[in-house]
């Protein structure tokens, strides 16, 4: 149980950690709210979908201590990959896909190696919470995995936009979210 009450609480302070970091970030340059609607609509459903009486096999946790203990570190991997990734960005970073005000391309700290080093972050971060929780974290992964492969996309599209010279470089010599494999 004290499994399941970590990851919360590292979930709460994630979410506490990320809306405190988008006060003080660049203005996008134009609104998106429905992608913002869109974001929170998915993760709404993720924690009430396990409650519907036909999903209800996905309520599980696991009572070995050792898969427990390794959907924990894969949790917390994540959100510090999750983290990283975000103080690097800095002020360019957005809840949406949008350009910013003096936007920049960001190629250091884990964008060296990734292009989307938050989206990997964050469904790997899933990934440990659905071993450890099941329920609306394997929801959260399928949900938000699919917002992130559509993201990831748009992103590319619109930095390859944004940066004519330098993106296309950056994408050959990069992966988009899994080291080695894409």
């Amino acid at each position: 149980m004290i499994f399941i009450w970590f990851i919360y609480a590292a979930w709460m302070l994630l979410i506490v950690y990320l809306t405190v970091q988008a006060i003080g970030v660049k203005r996008d340059t134009e609104p998106h709210l429905l992608q913002s609607f869109g974001l929170m609509f998915a993760m709404i459903a993720a924690f009430l979908l396990p409650r519907v009486q036909l999903f209800a096999f996905v309520n599980f946790a696991p009572v070995n201590a050792v898969l427990s203990s390794v959907g924990v570190v894969l949790a917390v991997a994540g959100m510090f990959l999750l983290v990283w990734a975000r103080q690097t960005l800095g002020r360019n970073w957005s809840q949406t896909v949008s350009a910013k005000q003096d936007h920049e391309l960001v190629t250091s700290g884990p964008y060296r190696r990734l292009r989307h080093p938050m989206y990997t972050g964050g469904l790997l971060a899933c990934i440990g919470s659905a071993i450890v929780v099941g329920g609306p974290f394997v929801f959260l992964l399928l949900l938000l995995g699919a917002i992130f492969i559509w993201r990831v996309g748009a992103e590319d599209r619109l930095l390859a936009r944004q940066f004519p010279d330098e993106f296309p470089g950056y994408a050959r010599r990069t992966n988009a979210l899994i080291p080695f494999v894409w």
